[in-house]
């Protein structure tokens, strides 16, 4: 299992309850990929003119590696897991 450590998730200070989810399907989509080495990850709220054009940005981190990906705020969770996933195995 890959040890995910989240070093900032920004979304806590709007929606902690959506913060919750979100760590959780990212830790479980880690899960399935086994590394040594723990994997820091960032939540990152970037905020548009209008609401609906907000975006939440994940971030992978590890020492010579980054990965990043965004998705509209109003996201499916699935969304996140399955994206998370591609990120993982093509590391």
């Amino acid at each position: 299992m890959a040890d995910v450590i989240f070093t900032a998730n920004e979304l806590r200070a709007r929606d902690e309850m959506m913060a919750d989810r979100l760590e959780r399907e990212i830790r479980e989509a880690a899960a399935k990929f086994q590394d040594p080495q723990p994997l820091e990850c960032r939540i990152l709220v970037e905020m548009g003119f209008e609401p609906a054009s907000s975006r939440i940005r994940i971030q992978f981190e590890r020492p010579g590696w980054v990965k990043s990906f965004g998705l509209p705020a109003e996201l499916a969770l699935a969304d996140v897991r399955r994206a998370t996933g591609v990120i993982l195995r093509n590391q």
